[in-house]
C-alpha cells in the first residue's frame, strides 16, 4: 500500500470540491461583466459626447455666422468708417443697427444673445440697454484685451462675468476685431455674447443611471460645468493627462477610480470632458455579486461538512499520539507509539519512538556534563582573585601617597578607589542618578590627569533627575567611549545633560568631536535594534536597561549637524529612590 501524505489528501479535496469551481465561476463572470458594462459604458459615453460636440459647434457657428452677417453688410462697415457727427446722425445709425440686431436674432441665433459692435471712437451699438459702466466693465475684461492683441482673430472666452448685468448670469463669448476689407485696417470690434446655461444644458451630464461629472475646459485651463466643487476635486488629478484630445483614460481621484472620457471642439478650441466613477460602472452587476457570495456561503458549508467527515476518519491515529504524549510530559519516557497508518501520522509515531531511545540516552549524559560543569565552577571560583584585595591595596598605596605629599596621584588613587568600590558591591543592580554622576566625576577626574583639559566639561542637570533611579554604572561607558573615539580639532567640549519628558528619564552625553558619519550612524542604531553593538561597555548598558526595563527604553545615538554635536542618550522609566538615599554600601 504506497505511502499518501495527509496534507495532500486534504488539498486535493479542498480543490476538487471547493475551490476550483468557485474561483473558475466567480473570476468568469466577473471579468465578462466588467468587460460588457466597460465596452457598452465607453460606446454610449463617447456618442454622447460627440452629440454634445456638433451640439456646441452648431451654436458656435451661429455665432460666427452672425459675425459674417455684419461685417459683410455694408451698411456695417459704413456705421464703423464714418462715426456719427450729429445727434440726428446718431438716432439714425442706433435704428439702422437695430434693425439688423433684430434680423440677426430671428434668423441666425437666440433672442438671448447679447451683441454689441464698438468703433474705435468708442461708440457703440447694442441689442440691449446701455449704460456708461456696461463699456468700462467690457474695456477692462481680459478677453476683450487679449481680441485686441490677437489682431482680427477669434477669441472664445467661457464662463465670465456678465457685463450687462452684474449679478446676471455668466457668459459665453464671441470677441473679435472687424478689419476694413479695402485698405486692411482696424474699424471696430464686435461682441457676441450668450447666457452659459443653453451650453450646460447641451452638455447635460446628469441622468438616472450614472452619477457623473461633465464640464467644459478651454486652452487656458478655465472651466464650465452644473457642479463647479465637484470639478475643482477632480481636476487636479486628470489636468495632465487632458492635453491629449479626444483621449478616454483612467485616473485615480482621492482613492476612486474614475473613467474619463473627451471630445474636442476644434473652432472654438474647447474640450468636453465627462467623468464617470469606476464603480458606478458596475452597479448592474451588484445583483450577481451577492448570488456569487450566496453560492459561496453554501459551499463553505458543504465544504466544512466534507472536512469534518475526512478528519474525523485521519484522526484517529491522532488521538492515539495524543494519549501517549500525555504520558511522555508526565515524565515517562518508556512509552511506545503503536500506531501503524502508512501516512503521516504512522511516520510521526515510528519517529517518536526513535526520539524519545536518544532523549533518555541525551538525558543520562546531560546530568554527568552538568557535574563536570559544577566541579569546573567550583576550580574557577577558588582560582579568582578576591576583588576586596585589589581596593584594600589601591587604599594603602593611596594613604603612601599622601604621607609622601603627591597630590595628582593621591587624587588619581582617590578616584580609582571610588570605581572600583562601586563595581565590587554587586547586591545593588541600580542606583539614584546623583550616585552615578559622582563615579562619573571620578572616572573625568583620572581622565583629566590622562588627557589634561583639552576637554571642557558641561553639566546641565534637571534637579528634580538627581534622585531617579538607574541601573549601576550607566554612565560611565558613554563618557568613556567620548574619550576613546571622539576626535577633536579646536578643543573638545563635553556635555552632560538630564531631563524628565512625560514619564521618561532622558539622560544625554554630548561631544563636539567629528562624530560618525551618517552611514555609520545608520550602522549603530541598527546594531542597536539587531542586539549587535559593538563595544562591551555601551552593549552592556543597552541590554541592562531593556532587560530593566523593556524594548521601549535604552540606548540611541544622534548626530545634530546644526550645532556639530554627536549625542548619546539614555532613556528609562521614571523611577524616584523613596527612601531619599541610596542603600548602597561605600
Amino acid at each position: 500500500m504506497p505511502f499518501v501524505r495527509l496534507h495532500t489528501k486534504l488539498i486535493a479535496a479542498f480543490l476538487v470540491f471547493i475551490l476550483i469551481p468557485i474561483y473558475g465561476i466567480g473570476i468568469y463572470t466577473y471579468r465578462e461583466f466588467e468587460h460588457l458594462l466597460t465596452r457598452q459604458i465607453a460606446a454610449s459615453t463617447s456618442e454622447r459626447l460627440q452629440q454634445v460636440n456638433r451640439n456646441m459647434e452648431r451654436e458656435f457657428r451661429g455665432m460666427v455666422n452672425a459675425y459674417n452677417s455684419l461685417t459683410l453688410d455694408k451698411n456695417v462697415l459704413n456705421v464703423l468708417r464714418n462715426p456719427p457727427s450729429s445727434a440726428r446722425d446718431t438716432i439714425d445709425r442706433i435704428d439702422q443697427m437695430d434693425q439688423k440686431f433684430l434680423e440677426i436674432s430671428t434668423t441666425l441665433i437666440s433672442n438671448s444673445v447679447y451683441l454689441a459692435l464698438i468703433d474705435n471712437q468708442g461708440n457703440y451699438y447694442t441689442n440691449w440697454a446701455q449704460t456708461p459702466e456696461t463699456y468700462e466693465r467690457i474695456r477692462k475684461s481680459d478677453w476683450y484685451g487679449e481680441a485686441i492683441s490677437r489682431n482680427g482673430f477669434m477669441v472664445w472666452e467661457m464662463n465670465h462675468d456678465n457685463y450687462v448685468h452684474r449679478s446676471g448670469e455668466k457668459l459665453v463669448t464671441l470677441a473679435m476685431q472687424i478689419k476694413d476689407r479695402d485698405f486692411g485696417q482696424v474699424i471696430g470690434m464686435l461682441i457676441i455674447s450668450e447666457p452659459v446655461q443653453p451650453f450646460l444644458d447641451m452638455l447635460g451630464m446628469k441622468n438616472d443611471r450614472l452619477k457623473n461629472l461633465g464640464f467644459i475646459m478651454d486652452r487656458k485651463g478655465n472651466f464650465m460645468g452644473e457642479d463647479p466643487a465637484g470639478i475643482a476635486k477632480v481636476y487636479p488629478s486628470i489636468e495632465s493627462r487632458l492635453s491629449n484630445k479626444e483621449a478616454t483614460f483612467s485616473s485615480d481621484v482621492h482613492g476612486d477610480r474614475v473613467e474619463v472620457f473627451t471630445n474636442y471642439i476644434s473652432l472654438s478650441e474647447w474640450l468636453v470632458v465627462q467623468v464617470i466613477p469606476h464603480k458606478q460602472i458596475f452597479n448592474p452587476i451588484r445583483q450577481v455579486r451577492n448570488i456569487a457570495t450566496m453560492t459561496l456561503m453554501i459551499s463553505m458549508i458543504l465544504f466544512i461538512a466534507i472536512i469534518v467527515g475526512i478528519s474525523t476518519i485521519f484522526t484517529r491515529s491522532l488521538r492515539l499520539l495524543h494519549i501517549g504524549m500525555k504520558q511522555v510530559e508526565a515524565g515517562n519516557l518508556d512509552v511506545s507509539f503503536a500506531v501503524r497508518s502508512r501516512d503521516e501520522v504512522g511516520w510521526l509515531g515510528k519517529n517518536l519512538n526513535t526520539m524519545l531511545k536518544k532523549l533518555k540516552h541525551q538525558l543520562t549524559n546531560e546530568i554527568i556534563l552538568e557535574r563536570k560543569k559544577e566541579q569546573a565552577k567550583l576550580e574557577a571560583l577558588q582560582a579568582q582573585i578576591n576583588p576586596h584585595f585589589l581596593y584594600n591595596t589601591i587604599n594603602t598605596i593611596k594613604w603612601m601617597s599622601i604621607l609622601k605629599g603627591t597630590e595628582s596621584i593621591t587624587e588619581m588613587l582617590v578616584s580609582l578607589g571610588h570605581l572600583l568600590n562601586m563595581s565590587i558591591h554587586r547586591g545593588q543592580e541600580t542606583i539614584t542618578l546623583e550616585e552615578d554622576l559622582r563615579n562619573v566625576r571620578y572616572f573625568l577626574t583620572i581622565q583629566k590627569h590622562r588627557f589634561g583639559d583639552t576637554i571642557r566639561i558641561e553639566e546641565h542637570i534637571d534637579p528634580a533627575t538627581l534622585d531617579c533611579m538607574v541601573p549601576k554604572l550607566s554612565l560611565q561607558p558613554l563618557v568613556e567611549n567620548v574619550y576613546q573615539h571622539g576626535l577633536f580639532i579646536n578643543g573638545g567640549l563635553l556635555a552632560i545633560r538630564s531631563r524628565i519628558e512625560s514619564d521618561t528619564l532622558v539622560i544625554e552625553v554630548a561631544d563636539n568631536g567629528a562624530g560618525p558619519s551618517p552611514d555609520k550612524l545608520d550602522e549603530i542604531r541598527r546594531s542597536i535594534a539587531d542586539n549587535t553593538l559593538s563595544g562591551i561597555g555601551l552593549t552592556n548598558v543597552h541590554h541592562r536597561i531593556r532587560m530593566m526595563c523593556g524594548p521601549p527604553y535604552g540606548l540611541d545615538f544622534e548626530r545634530d549637524d546644526t550645532n556639530g554635536m554627536t549625542c548619546a542618550s539614555i532613556r528609562l522609566p521614571v523611577r524616584r529612590n523613596n527612601d531619599g538615599h541610596s542603600d548602597r554600601r561605600d
